[in-house]
């Protein structure tokens, strides 16, 4: 009797956490998508807030150096130093916008978003981005993978930009039925691995867990390999899931 209803008790224990599980996942993929949304919001209020009003003041700066064209050289100097100050500024607002939320993917598709901020990202910081896809010009993802697939991409050549001291990044985006595979690759100066997770777990840091976590809300699967002096690469597998799927 006693076995019986250890048993019984460990059923309902196993049950109870698989449960609690299941909770959190949901909790997670929910506050994943509530950021998507506030990133959205965000990047709507920076583009067309924001950004608007400086294009206003550098119109005002620029007008009021053709106004005063017999104006002291100095003070023309500083109008002209604070137009280029504003046009810089709203040229970060409006890449701090597409980073927030990627309005093109809508419009041109993961791939073409990909290639364009890949682009935008090697202009940027001087780093050699190749990127190239196979089999996913006819896919018809779900918002949720799409977005986290570039998300991905995003944190990844991030974390490459600021640790890897790396001079190029290859990224290949695979549609390998019944999964898309990504992998990113560079040929930074590496790390310890099993080091730096446990680091980043320890400090609360997101970067590399970032990334974990999605690939898990996606149910996939990431692999880190990375060996001193010879780079890093990440290869993630997440379920091919079409739109409107079940």
């Amino acid at each position: 009797m006693e076995l019986g209803t250890a048993n019984k008790q460990l059923g309902l224990e196993i049950e109870e956490r698989k449960r609690a599980e299941e909770h959190i996942f949901a909790l997670s993929q929910q506050l994943m998508k509530a950021q998507e949304i506030e990133r959205q919001r965000l990047s709507c209020d920076l583009h067309d807030n924001l950004a608007q009003d400086l294009s206003s003041i550098k119109i005002g700066l620029d007008t009021l150096l053709d106004d005063q064209p017999d104006g002291s050289a100095e003070r023309r100097q500083r109008v002209s130093v604070l137009s280029e100050m504003t046009k810089k500024t709203i040229m970060d607002v409006r890449n701090l916008s597409y980073d927030l939320h990627p309005g093109d993917l809508d419009q041109l598709g993961l791939v073409q978003t990909v290639r364009r901020y890949c682009e935008e990202f090697s202009a940027r910081n001087g780093l050699e981005v190749e990127f190239l896809s196979v089999g996913m010009d006819d896919t018809n993802l779900d918002f949720d993978t799409e977005i986290a697939l570039y998300r991905l991409i995003q944190e990844g050549l991030t974390n490459i930009q600021r640790h890897a001291d790396a001079s190029k990044v290859t990224i290949r985006l695979v549609t390998s039925f019944p999964n898309i595979i990504l992998r990113i690759q560079d040929n930074g100066k590496g790390f310890p691995v099993k080091r730096r997770l446990h680091e980043a777990l320890e400090e609360k840091r997101m970067g590399l867990r970032s990334m974990q976590q999605r690939v898990a809300l996606l149910n996939g699967k990431i692999e880190i390999k990375s060996h001193h002096g010879k780079g890093t690469k990440i290869v993630v597998e997440v379920p091919y899931k079409e739109k409107n799927s079940a």
